[in-house]
């Protein structure tokens, strides 16, 4: 064995097998970086196809390293059986030793590769994280959320926790945006109100239905909460679109006198967090798959 392995050694390095071994790697490397920039210029020529295109990718990177590295390895390197056999159970050893993790993100990056919970382009709620994947690899999922912040997640800590999906693969999402209204005004008057604010609103989709429901709150005094669920065009919208729905619903109840403007802002003044605490505590918007 030792003659053997030490013969493979010499010949890797006498006919250039090692040189034409890292050539290949790279040339992958580059492939898998060329589709990465194909996929991003298709989604961004064809927006209404964004998301498929998008994930698309990790599945053709993963399938390309999948087939590449057999090749390499047996196709040019030619490693005798027995140095296959004593690399596997060093490999196994690693593992067994410290490698745990990797491993443990590697096949958990295959399964959701595959099981697709989640997609490249989907609105995702992990943990205390909310936003747009942007990439599946097999050591982790990245996350950009709407303070353009780029969070990283382990793919073992990904599916050992609930992950809420806004869209599933759809480019359209559900928003729902609250505000609160002294409970003496016509609620009949504050729904048609609320409707025409999100039906005029340039990111509706207006292929799926605009819902308005009241419900009695209260808080010091007697309230009345409006939900204003709608469909957003495309998911990156999702914070304008409940912004310029609170933004509409200002200037008509201003316009039409219902209540004195300070009032107004006081009660209408949007918070905008996502799925947490909002920033005020009488409007927020919240997505919803």
């Amino acid at each position: 064995m030792k003659d053997e392995t030490a013969q493979f050694i010499r010949n890797l390095f006498s006919d250039n097998r090692l040189l034409l071994a890292l050539l290949l790697v790279v040339a992958v490397w580059l492939f898998t970086k060329a589709l990465q920039s194909l996929s991003e210029i298709l989604a961004r020529k064809f927006t209404r196809y964004r998301l498929f295109i998008s994930s698309l990718f990790p599945i053709l990177r993963l399938l390309s390293w999948v087939f590449a590295l057999p090749m390499i390895v047996f196709g040019v390197l030619h490693p005798p059986l027995n140095t296959v056999l004593a690399l596997s159970a060093s490999a196994g050893l690693a593992v067994g030793l410290g490698a745990q993790d990797l491993i443990k993100n590697i096949l958990s990056g295959t399964l959701i590769l595959f099981d697709r919970p989640f997609r490249v382009g989907d609105m995702i709620h992990a943990g205390d994280h909310y936003g747009e994947v942007t990439d599946i690899g097999l050591r982790s999922v990245k996350i950009r959320t709407f303070d353009d912040s780029s969070v990283t997640l382990p793919n073992s800590l990904v599916l050992s926790q609930a992950i809420a999906n806004s869209n599933s693969g759809a480019l359209d999402e559900l928003v729902v945006t609250e505000f609160l209204l002294p409970a003496s005004l016509d609620v009949q008057s504050i729904k048609g109100l609320a409707w025409e604010a999100a039906a005029c609103s340039p990111y509706v989709y207006l292929k799926k239905p605009i819902t308005v429901v009241a419900e009695d709150h209260f808080d010091r005094t007697f309230l009345t909460r409006f939900k204003v669920k709608a469909y957003v065009l495309d998911v990156r919208y999702e914070k304008l679109f409940a912004s310029d729905i609170v933004e509409r619903i200002k200037l008509e109840i201003n316009r039409r006198g219902l209540l004195p403007e300070t009032l107004v802002t006081a009660l209408l003044a949007p918070g905008l967090s996502l799925h947490g605490t909002p920033s005020d505590p009488v409007a927020t918007e919240k997505s919803h798959s």
